[in-house]
Formats: structure tokens, C-alpha cells, sequence
């Protein structure tokens, strides 16, 4: 009943608020989205909030982060990645409002927890996390302030000299120094002027909380919820980060769609903006809370003038989108009825249904224009993307047609009208009703402009008999000479496209060379062949892998040639070995395409080599590499995808696995690549 009346209620309001001219306030529509923190870093800006679950009180469970570089488009950075069951002494459903700050090399985040020690009450906790997105710990096994029911809403701020400081409060705005380890007080804990309400704030302050502090040429601001219920967003200026604040005005009136509201201000781009929250979503309301934008300019004083909460948000982006490179599904400015789901790869989105989509502002294709639109979804039914352009129901430019994949993650490509300038884009989701169609990760369009037409490595075919080097496919990129799961080049040798490349280290090999590696199941390179003889041939392979998991198949002009060729555990990835085997028919004399298929993942593939008349199989016997710790090591997720680095001490399993935990890595597998290291590891 849950969702069959939830997608009534919420097709029927979207229809309303579609007539009505309905836009991008609130910009995050997969979830509830209270208390907005936003903070830059480089080139991009997240927004940090709560996680609304409805009801009659404010329940909320754990906390959630965006990131925008254009602030039209929001990518969703993760499902949870801090609460309540991460920090100790706290109750669940009391986790209230957030801000996070980088500093030296890690990123702090100031949580409100309900205490469940002290005789209850709220609390002012911390977490610490190594990436913005996190995952984050609890950074001192206890509270930081606390437990006191005024102790809500905390806001943190690191001065020009250093220094920083954390506020907090409600109906008393509190602060403290804290020292550089940004996990203790330097002093005790000071109560401002501004919580009398009155003079220098004068009678119209009305401090009520959810502060946030910011600096701004020079001048102090304290933004912050006042005038009680119905709230409004009221600021205060000074000349000290500590007052006396003098109170200057309202800045946002009460939405009316919520009776709180809490907001942040940053500057980004050399543009100003204000967060704050609204009742406005489908379902939404005083305990259903979204977070919204809008921009504004300082006046010539330095004051804020009053700035209208609007459902378009912010007009002018930053930068137009370039759709020739990988944008992930969950990079949206408005997406209806899917949500964001996550696993060990990141992000993607998921719970998708017919009619469903997806809104994609600012898309600059540019002069030249887009000929093909490529998806990576997992899908166990037959669907479609259609892509419109500027509205929903705008220009078809393309239909992507989506087969059943067995839940494997899969590029598909179409072609597009080409289309040129400017766009908003609309993927729309159709299939058949009440069935949840796939999930999509990411996508990207491509242009006969740039597309190289399909031709031998180097210009010289291949000849059969003959020792094809696997890094020699032919050129012509993504899908036309290889398919290649992940855009990154993990390997980073020899050849700079998709297609993982790693050296082959001499103490294998009398002459260094090159390998294909980090490979998928699905993944596969093709070679321009000049067969000298109509026969069957036998071949021989040089291969490695570290499990029991891969293997490969030939394909001659995408016929079958080979029976599945299993590639055998050689205990890691730098011991290879030789597989023999035979075509399964004549192979015709003549230029031909032979297609080398993975059949499984990870192995790592040198050559192949069809044998002529009189030729023998070779064998070579191989010595395991020595190691040598502390080991820098990189490390990546059981598809390929690169997470981070570490220093391993240590080649035991349990160790390593113990120091992914402690590093904040989920459970989960993953692969890990060093000097003569290479292992798959499970993260208990």
C-alpha cells in the first residue's frame, strides 16, 4: 500500500506544481533534506543535511551530502555517511543539525545528537572523516558538549588568524574556542549577548537558533533562525567573531510550507548565496523538510537585503555541462519519482519506473554536436531511455534501448539526432508499469567529430600465424575497437584511452613490456588480423590472475572461433603463465577482426599467439616477486574503480583488513595494487 499510495499522491501534486511552473527549489528531490550546511572546497561545494523521516516530531536518522560545481546540477555523494549509530551515547531518531569544516587534512563535522547518558538531553558530537563524503567516525567517544537541552544546531567557523570557533543553541546562542586538533575547547563555554534579546540586538533580533556564522570583507556575520514559530532568518553583524552582534534585519520571511527553517551562507565562484529549508517537496511539510537556494548580492554596505525564496533557485550556473565526459545519473538539478541507492561502487540510481525521469540543466554540446549517447545501467528488465531536450515532453533526440543484463552492469549506445548549443536535457524512463526497471549509473554523449574510424594499432595489422601483444588493439575508442567497463585508466601505461594497461614487471619477463589489466567480465579489445592460411590453428596465451574467477573467448568477426578459455589462479597478479588451446573452426584467409572477450574478471592478459606449421608451444617457469613493507598500496573497489591509497605494514589478510576498517572503508571487497603486490581483500 506504501508505494502505490505514495506514487498516487505524488503524480497527482507533481501534475499540480507542472501546471503551476514548477522548477529546481528544493534542488534535492530523492530525500528529505533539513538544516542545509554548505561548504567549499575548490572547486566544488557540498551541502551537508539532516534526513527528515516525517512523522509528528522532527525524526531524524543520520546525515547526508551533495556536491554541485555549476550550482544548478546537485550530485548526491552518498546515501548515509554519518549517525547516530556511530557515535556513542546516542539515541536514534535525534539526529538533528550539521555542519562540517575542513582542516588539516581531515574534515570535522559537528553533529546534534538526543543523549541517551547524563539524564538525556541534547548533545554537540564530532566526527572526523579523511574525504568530505566521508564515511565518518565519532572522534571522541564521547560528547564534545553535553548532554543540555539548549545544545542544538552547532555552526563552526576558523578565523582569519586561525583561530577557531563553535556555536551553538537554542534558545541561548552559546560558543567556544576550540583548539587546532578541532576536537576540544580552548576555555570554557560563553553564552552571547545576543541571547538577551535585546540591546545592542535591539527587541527585533529574536534569536530562536540554528545559527550560522560566516566573514565577509571583513565584517561578522550571524545568520539564524528568529521570531519563534513561525520562524524567520534573521542576521547579525559585528567587528569581532565574539560581538557584541548588532542586529540588522530579516533576511528570509517564513515559507509557510515548514515552521522552521535553518539556513547557511557562502560565497563560491565570486557569487554569493543563502540555504534554507522548505516544506515544498511532494509529501513535504514542518516535519518533511527540503533543502532550497537562491542567490543574492551584499549591498554596497555590507548588509543583506531581504532575498525572496523562489522555485527556480538559482538562474545563472556557474559553468555549462559537458556532456563528453562521464556525468554520473545521480548529477541532477530535478529527478521525480527514483531514488539514489549505494554499494561498494558509489553511487548510482535506482528504484526506477515507468515514466520516472531525470532533469539535466545547462548542457553545452557546443558547435560540433552530439552524434551518440552512451548509459551504464543493471537491468533484469527490457527498457528504455528516451532523451528529450529543453522540456519533458521536449525534442526526441534518441531512444536507448536497455536489454536484460542479469543485473551486470552494461554500456549501452544509440545514436541522437545531433543536436548542437545549449540544452537542458530530460532522460525519461519507460517500461513496463509497477516494475522497477533497471539502475543507472552514469552517461555521456560522443561526436562523429571525434570519433576515430576503426584501423590497425599503429597502422599494421596483425598476421595470423603470429604474437599479438593484447595492449595493441586497434584504435577507434569505446565501443568500436574495445569496451572497457570503467572510464578511468587505471593502469596508466603504454596507451592513454579506457583500457587498462600495466607494465610487466622484468623479473617475469627478459624484456619489460605491457599487459592488459584491473578487467571486468564483459570487457573486450579487437585486432585487425591478416590470416595467411585458411585452417584451424592452435594458440598459446600468457595470463595471470590472482583468483579463480576469469577467463577469455575468441571471436572472429563476432562469430565464436574458441571454446572459453579459463585463465588458472596464479596466486597474484604479476606470476604469469601459459594456457594453451585451439580454434573451434577454420579461420578464412583474408583481413579479418578478431575480438579477444573477457568471460570473467581479473586477469591480466599478455599476449596471444597463433602457431604456424611446425611451431611448438613454449612454457615459461615464473618466481614470485619479494615484498618489502611498510607497502604503498592502491586501492580499489571489486569492479576497478580507484578509492584511495594506504600504507600496509603488513601482508597479513586479517591486518589489512583490520586497517581498512580503521581507515573507514565499508565492508565489503576490495582489490588492492602495489610494487609485486596484487590481492583481493575483504573489509570485515
Amino acid at each position: 500500500m506504501k508505494n502505490t499510495k505514495k506514487k498516487l499522491i505524488t503524480g497527482m501534486l507533481f501534475a499540480l506544481f507542472t501546471q503551476l511552473g514548477w522548477a529546481d527549489n528544493p534542488i534535492f528531490q530523492t530525500y528529505y533534506s533539513p538544516d542545509p550546511a554548505p561548504m567549499v572546497l575548490g572547486d566544488t561545494l557540498f551541502v551537508y543535511s539532516g534526513n527528515d523521516q516525517g512523522g509528528s516530531f522532527f525524526t531524524m536518522n543520520g546525515w547526508r551530502v551533495s556536491s554541485t560545481t555549476d550550482m544548478v546540477n546537485w550530485t548526491d555523494r552518498g546515501t548515509i555517511i554519518f549517525s547516530h549509530n556511530d557515535i556513542p551515547y546516542a539515541k536514534e531518531a535525534g539526529d538533528w543539525a550539521s555542519q562540517c569544516i575542513p582542516r588539516n587534512g581531515k574534515f570535522y563535522y559537528y553533529v546534534t545528537v538526543e543523549a541517551s547518558d547524563g539524564g538525556g538531553g541534547r548533545a554537540i558530537n564530532v566526527g572526523v572523516a579523511d574525504r568530505p563524503e566521508g564515511p565518518f567516525k565519532d572522534a571522541l567517544g564521547k560528547h564534545l558538549a553535553g548532554p543540555n537541552w539548549d545544545y542544538i544546531d552547532p555552526t563552526v567557523f576558523i578565523d582569519d588568524d586561525d583561530q577557531a570557533y563553535l556555536y551553538w543553541g537554542n534558545p541561548k546562542l552559546y560558543y567556544a574556542k576550540l583548539n587546532k586538533d578541532m576536537i576540544s575547547f580552548d576555555g570554557g563555554i560563553h553564552v552571547t549577548d545576543m541571547s538577551r534579546g535585546f540591546a545592542p540586538n535591539g527587541e527585533g533580533s529574536k534569536y530562536t537558533e540554528g545559527p550560522w556564522i560566516h566573514k565577509h570583507d571583513g565584517k561578522y556575520y550571524m545568520i539564524y533562525a528568529s521570531h519563534g514559530i513561525p520562524e524567520s532568518i534573521s542576521y547579525s553583524m559585528s567587528n569581532s567573531p565574539t560581538g557584541p552582534w548588532e542586529w540588522k534585519g530579516i533576511i528570509l520571511g517564513n515559507s509557510g510550507s515548514s515552521f522552521t527553517n535553518h539556513s547557511g551562507v557562502i560565497d563560491f565562484k565570486g557569487r554569493s548565496f543563502i540555504f534554507y529549508h522548505n516544506g515544498d517537496l511532494p509529501g513535504g511539510g514542518g516535519y518533511n523538510r527540503s533543502t532550497a537556494v537562491e542567490e543574492f548580492t551584499y549591498n554596497a554596505d555590507g548588509t543583506i537585503p531581504h532575498v525572496e525564496m523562489t522555485k527556480i533557485g538559482v538562474k545563472k550556473p556557474i559553468h555549462l555541462l559537458d556532456p563528453f565526459v562521464r556525468v554520473e545519473a545521480e548529477t541532477k538539478a530535478f529527478s521525480y519519482g527514483l531514488e539514489a541507492g549505494q554499494n561498494n561502487n558509489g553511487v548510482y540510481m535506482t528504484k526506477i519506473h515507468n515514466k520516472d525521469y531525470i532533469k539535466v540543466r545547462c548542457v553545452d554540446f557546443g558547435d560540433a554536436g552530439a552524434d551518440f549517447f552512451t548509459a551504464s545501467v543493471s537491468s533484469k528488465n527490457d527498457a528504455s531511455i528516451e532523451i528529450h531536450v529543453d522540456k519533458q515532453d521536449g525534442e526526441l533526440i534518441g531512444t536507448l534501448k536497455i536489454s536484460n543484463t542479469n543485473g551486470a552492469w552494461k554500456e549501452i549506445e544509440c545514436e541522437v539526432t545531433n543536436i548542437v548549443g545549449e540544452h537542458d536535457l530530460f532522460f525519461v524512463f519507460k517500461g513496463a508499469d509497477r516494475t522497477e526497471l533497471f539502475d543507472f549509473d552514469y552517461w555521456y554523449f560522443t561526436s562523429n567529430a571525434v570519433i576515430v574510424p576503426q584501423s590497425p594499432y599503429n597502422g599494421e595489422m596483425h598476421s595470423i600465424p603470429g604474437k599479438i601483444e593484447f595492449e595493441d588493439y586497434d584504435e577507434g575508442g569505446q565501443n568500436r575497437a574495445y569496451y572497457d567497463e570503467d572510464m578511468e585508466n587505471q593502469g596508466e601505461q603504454y596507451r592513454n584511452d579506457r583500457v587498462d594497461i600495466v607494465t610487466v614487471l622484468p623479473e617475469n619477463d627478459p624484456a619489460e613490456g605491457y599487459a592488459i589489466g584491473y578487467t571486468s567480465e564483459g570487457e573486450w579489445m579487437e585486432y585487425s588480423v591478416n590470416i595467411k592460411e585458411t585452417r584451424e590453428y592452435e594458440f598459446e596465451t600468457r595470463v595471470a590472475c590472482g583468483l579463480n574467477t576469469s577467463g577469455i573467448q575468441l571471436y572472429l568477426d563476432n562469430k565464436e572461433i574458441s571454446q572459453n578459455i579459463e585463465v588458472p589462479n596464479t596466486e597474484d597478479w604479476d606470476t604469469y603463465t601459459i594456457v594453451k588451446g585451439k580454434t573451434t573452426t577454420e579461420l578464412s584467409e583474408g583481413e579479418h577482426i578478431l575480438k579477444v572477450m573477457l568471460t570473467g574478471a581479473y586477469a591480466n592478459l599478455d599476449w596471444i599467439r597463433f602457431l604456424g606449421n611446425g611451431d611448438e608451444t613454449q612454457t615459461i617457469e615464473l618466481k614470485n616477486n619479494p615484498l618489502h613493507f611498510p607497502l604503498s598500496v592502491n586501492i580499489y573497489s571489486i569492479d576497478g574503480r580507484f578509492l584511495g591509497t594506504t600504507i600496509l605494514s603488513s601482508a597479513y589478510t586479517q591486518e589489512i583488513s583490520q586497517q581498512l576498517h580503521d581507515a573507514g572503508y565499508a565492508t565489503g571487497t576490495y582489490l588492492m595494487k602495489g610494487q609485486n603486490f596484487n590481492r583481493v581483500v575483504i573489509c570485515k
